[in-house]
Order: structure tokens, then C-alpha cells, then sequence
């Protein structure tokens, strides 16, 4: 799981759940523990499901479920709640512990631990996600020239989702671009321990100044880079860890 545990295909997990249905209990429950541990190693993993509606397919399977299922179900939702959840999960979510003839239906109870988790975020509310594939990023149109030739200053919240945790180092996740058609420009990305900062004057010659500071995996980082144009061009970088507790 350490070399593969980011979901390709959202479809795909409907397939599983089908899957499931015809599977005893143990096996079922072998695959749930499975499954929470790749939901927290990937903010990836989270937005599929919540692509797919995985809420609402879970919360139709539990009322039928057995205990040793249904306690890890639940433990899913509480997962994909606190990262997002619609209105009409949500409904669909306090509509499952509606009492009938005076009774709560099974696992009523444990369920007011998913609206508990409701609040408790481990990312900021808002943001972007990108994927690392190809036109995966925020484009800007053509620009004939600078706003302003005396410098800019580029500053982001950021956080590496990395593909897997072997090959971590070995990932070049680009933080931003500006670059003409012919390579010219400024850019930024992140190598091993290094926000390397990329220069290029023309086609072919430039320069590199690399800032170490170790940028943790499934961490919110701060990164705020300041081009100045004077006499020299200067180069800074402030980085900030930010924990979301």
C-alpha cells in the first residue's frame, strides 16, 4: 500500500461496494481497515469519494450491516464528513436515526459520532487540487507585459499530497510558472528538502537559487517569494508550517 495507495478511478469504488455485498463479514471488514488507512494518507482518496457520493452508498449498506461492518462504515463517514459532506447527505445522515414507533434504528447511537467530527477539519475549507498530471494547474491568460516592471511577489498556502511515500524525494511538484513561449521567465518547485527558485534571462542561460527547509508531506506550508528589480535582482523566500488542529 506504502508504493500504491491513491485511487485512479473514483467509478471504481462502486465496483468495490458491489463487490462487497457478496462477500462474507471478516472479508469485508479485512478490506474497510484497508480502505480508512488509504482515506487518511490522501486528500486525493477523500475527493473521489466524495465525487461518487460514497456517503449516501455507505449509509444505504448500514442499516443491514453486521456490527464488526458497521462500526468500520461508520468510521468512513466520520472520515469523509469532516472533509466534506452535502446538504443532502447530510439530511440523509440525521433521516437514518429517525425513530420509528418509538424506536432509534440500529446504530443511531454511533452515528451522532459522525455529526460530532462534522467541524473538525484537517484542511483549510476552500482550495484547489491539483493532481500533478499534465494542465493540472491554475492558467493564466497571455500577457503582453508585466503589470508592473518593478517587481512582483508571489505567496500561496501549499500542501504535498505526494503519489506515494517511497519515490516522495524524488517528485518535482512545480508552485508556480511565468514563462514565456521561449522559456523565459521565473519559476519555482520543490525538490527533496530545496524550494529551488529558476531564473531564466534567455533560452538556455539562467540561474537557480535553491532555499533548504523540509517541507513535510500532508502538511500545510506557507511560501511567500519576492522578485525586485534594481540594480540586482533579489530573490526571497519565507516559509511558515501550519498546523490544523
Amino acid at each position: 500500500m506504502e508504493l500504491n495507495f491513491v485511487i485512479q478511478k473514483p467509478q471504481n469504488i462502486l465496483h468495490m461496494l458491489d463487490l462487497l455485498d457478496h462477500c462474507p463479514s471478516s472479508l469485508q471488514a479485512e478490506v474497510w481497515c484497508v480502505y480508512i488507512a488509504m482515506l487518511k494518507k490522501s486528500l486525493r482518496n477523500l475527493q473521489a469519494c466524495t465525487e461518487i457520493g460514497l456517503i449516501e452508498h455507505i449509509l444505504k449498506r448500514l442499516s443491514y450491516a453486521e456490527d464488526i461492518v458497521a462500526d468500520l462504515l461508520i468510521e468512513v463517514l466520520g472520515v469523509l464528513a469532516s472533509y466534506s459532506i452535502t446538504v443532502k447527505e447530510l439530511k440523509l445522515l440525521v433521516g437514518s436515526m429517525k425513530a420509528e414507533k418509538g424506536y432509534w434504528p440500529r446504530q443511531s447511537v454511533k452515528l451522532l459520532s459522525v455529526l460530532r467530527q462534522l467541524p473538525i477539519r484537517q484542511c483549510p475549507d476552500t482550495f484547489f487540487s491539483f493532481s500533478g498530471k499534465k494542465g493540472a494547474a491554475v492558467a493564466l491568460p497571455p500577457l503582453a507585459r508585466w503589470p508592473y516592471q518593478n517587481g512582483w511577489t508571489f505567496s500561496t498556502w501549499f500542501r504535498l499530497d505526494p503519489v506515494n511515500s517511497v519515490n516522495f524525494e524524488r517528485e518535482k511538484p512545480s508552485l508556480y510558472c511565468f514563462r514565456t513561449s521561449k522559456g523565459v521567465g521565473y519559476s519555482a518547485h520543490l525538490v527533496g528538502n530545496c524550494l529551488v527558485f529558476t531564473s531564466m534571462k534567455m533560452k538556455g542561460k539562467g540561474y537557480q537559487h535553491c532555499v533548504k527547509y523540509e517541507f513535510q508531506p500532508r502538511k500545510v506550508s506557507h511560501s511567500s517569494s519576492q522578485f525586485t528589480m534594481f540594480s540586482c535582482v533579489l530573490l526571497r523566500a519565507y516559509m511558515e508550517k501550519l498546523e490544523i488542529v
